[in-house]
């Protein structure tokens, strides 16, 4: 359309101008075809752009309130830690023991025989209700006769036997003389002896052998300090001997760790008395070093007969000391406790009879804990981090550096425990090696001041005031190997034991990496070979290399912005390797300088012509590749920092100047 206007302008304009020609011209000697290359000048664009319009503040992308941008990425709970993965509190009691009854003592007895008038073997008369049988360990059995006659008793002999079998049971007691009203004594060791009541018989020799007519002698017998090994009898309330009333619990928290004091919200020490007798066991507990408002906690409670008792001693709101052994002052608790059996009537015993008490203490709910916690140590396992990015940095030359990187843990701790952390890490460009280099290496984690604070905030900050950072992430690297470790109390057990560990306790932390838009740029290229996409295969394209001599595109930019670029955009021929053609917009934009801080101090006005030419249109369709590389440097050539504003803003006009080649036919 607009070749046929021209064409009819044209004709129009020749016939006027031919109309006020007087002289007389041959026409059919001129050329049957018009030619006009006319230079036309368009204004195709102007306007303004700010990075306000291109970024929009949000949670990665930040606007500081001078308006300098920061580019952030977080990770939340990326280290998440509990009380359980690495401590057990909850069964750090298992105590049991089993106690025997052993030889019990028998409440003394009396009683007295029928007086009698002569000399023989009398059946065992006192009526004894305190046993059916027994046998002894000890005791004695003391045996008063009074003369109740009136002539002299020269002597006479007790001796006390077994019925079936018919067995003598000890050693003779004899008396001598016992004059008329008066009482003799004798005693006879029941030690090692087995009394079967019922089945006793006595045998008295009374020297004379008969008695005065009319007279008699009165015996009395009593038992005294009487152990019984086993037999039939009624127990009176006693204490077991086995029993020690003075003891230690153990606390086993884990291997190398040290509890020394507990302070409890809620929970209890469970007990189980397992009572295989047939006595009634009455049983006392006292912790004297469990303290709930100053006052030992304690506990009774009677434990039935071939039964076994349960229940517990809430140590509600009690502090728990378990430092009072200085020989061994942590994981001890002192414990007073009695064991009383008794029977109330008569019952069958052994001194190998056995009561079983188990003690333990489960999901205590505690406001902290105090002691020493180990050494524990987690490492890190060497590894690499492939970034992938090597067919990136393969396209790219020059330098740069990002200035003011980092990496932010904030973490909060309630762990009441030093540690600390080793990080070793090293970037691999090619063979270009850069360390981290953390200084200092290892670092000291902060934690809560126990126990008036229970949780600790802070931040571990890796930047270039304590490490190479910035050199790491600027070669960029193609892979990372990294290591490291941490190490919960690393000097080891000093013997102070002031770990505290709270039931909350956990380790919480976030990632954070902040990268300040502060860098600077020298000659950085990205070079990359494209299929060629202006090649006309068809033959259709309504641009045809012969209709330019040249199109030119002039830019005027006011920029704002301390970076500077150019481009270079290159025909390349595969099979000849031939750069056809090119072109190259050299300073397109030119860096804004800055100040001493990186900040542009003016906008600086750049100038561009890009030319594309009657030779680059020729060669398009012969180029089956395109080469376009971007060069960027920043102010002053990238030998300072420069800082990116959400102000910064380019100006811009571009005029588009062409030269086309336009051949009419006159006919």
């Amino acid at each position: 359309m607009f070749r046929k206007s021209f064409v009819l302008i044209a004709l129009i304009g020749i016939i006027v101008v031919a109309g006020c020609v007087k002289n007389t011209y041959d026409m059919t000697t001129l050329s049957k075809w018009g030619h006009l290359s006319p230079t036309v000048g368009v204004s195709v664009a102007y306007g303004d752009i700010s990075l306000k319009d291109i970024l929009k503040a949000s949670d990665t992308v930040v606007f500081g309130s001078d308006n300098f941008i920061k580019l952030v990425f977080k990770k939340d709970s990326i280290v998440n830690f509990k009380l359980s993965d690495y401590y057990d509190l909850n069964n750090m009691v298992s105590y049991s023991d089993s106690y025997t009854i052993g030889e019990l003592s028998m409440s003394p007895f009396s009683g007295t025989v029928n007086p009698l008038t002569n000399a023989g073997e009398l059946p065992f008369l006192p009526t004894f209700s305190d046993f059916e049988s027994a046998t002894l360990s000890q005791g004695v059995l003391d045996i008063t006769v009074r003369n109740n006659t009136v002539s002299v008793i020269n002597a006479i002999t007790i001796t006390i036997y077994n019925n079936s079998p018919h067995v003598q049971l000890g050693l003779p007691g004899t008396i001598s003389a016992i004059n008329p009203g008066q009482t003799g004594t004798t005693s006879i060791n029941l030690a090692a002896l087995t009394f079967i009541k019922n089945s006793t018989s006595v045998a008295y020799a009374i020297n004379p052998g008969s008695l005065v007519p009319g007279g008699n002698v009165a015996i009395t017998m009593a038992g005294r300090d009487m152990k019984v090994k086993s037999g039939k009898i009624i127990v009176p309330s006693q204490p077991i001997i086995s029993y020690q009333t003075q003891d230690t619990i153990s606390f086993d928290p884990g291997t190398g760790i040290e509890v020394s004091y507990i302070k409890m919200r809620s929970g209890s020490i469970s007990y189980s008395i397992n009572n295989s007798t047939a006595l009634s066991a009455s049983v006392s507990l006292t912790l004297p070093s469990t303290l709930r408002s100053g006052t030992p906690i304690s506990e009774s409670f009677t434990a039935a007969p071939n039964q076994i008792t349960p229940g517990n001693i809430p140590v509600n709101s009690s502090t728990i000391d378990l430092s009072k052994k200085s020989s061994h002052p942590y994981n001890l608790l002192p414990i007073v406790s009695s064991i009383m059996v008794s029977s109330s009537g008569l019952v069958t015993f052994n001194s190998t009879d056995v009561v079983k008490l188990d003690l333990s203490f489960h999901n205590p709910n505690f406001e902290y804990v105090k002691g020493y916690f180990g050494q524990q140590t987690e490492t890190i396992a060497k590894d690499t981090l492939d970034l992938d990015i090597k067919d990136i940095i393969d396209h790219i030359t020059g330098s740069f550096l990002v200035s003011s990187p980092s990496i932010k843990l904030n973490y909060t701790n309630s762990f009441a425990i030093p540690v600390q952390v080793t990080l070793n890490a090293a970037g691999y460009k090619g063979s270009n090696v850069v360390q981290l280099g953390l200084n200092p290496n290892p670092v000291n984690l902060s934690y809560p001041a126990a126990p008036a604070d229970t949780t600790k905030d802070d931040v571990f900050t890796i930047n270039k005031l304590n490490s190479h950072l910035p050199e790491l992430i600027s070669m960029p690297p193609e892979k990372i190997i990294f290591s490291g470790s941490a190490v919960m109390n690393p000097a080891g057990n000093t013997g102070t034991r002031d770990n505290y560990l709270f039931s909350s306790s956990h380790f919480l932390g976030n990632l954070e990496v902040e990268v300040p838009l502060e860098f600077r740029l020298n000659n950085l290229q990205f070079a990359d070979t494209v299929k060629n996409f202006m090649k006309d295969n068809t033959g259709s394209s309504p641009i045809k290399p012969e209709d330019f001599e040249f199109l030119r595109i002039d830019i005027t930019a006011d920029n704002g912005f301390p970076l500077g670029v150019t481009l270079k955009m290159v025909l390349y021929d595969s099979a000849s390797t031939a750069h056809l053609s090119t072109i190259n917009a050299a300073d397109m934009l030119k860096a804004a300088p800055v100040d001493a801080n990186g900040k542009v101090t003016a906008p600086l006005t750049t100038a561009t012509s890009i030319t594309i030419d009657r030779q680059f249109w020729t060669s398009i369709n012969t180029a089956d590749k395109i080469i376009f590389v971007f060069s960027m440097n920043t102010t002053d050539s990238g030998s300072k920092d420069v800082k990116i504003y959400s102000d910064y803003k380019i100006n811009f006009k571009a005029a588009l100047v062409l030269k086309p080649d336009i051949k009419f036919n006159l006919k």
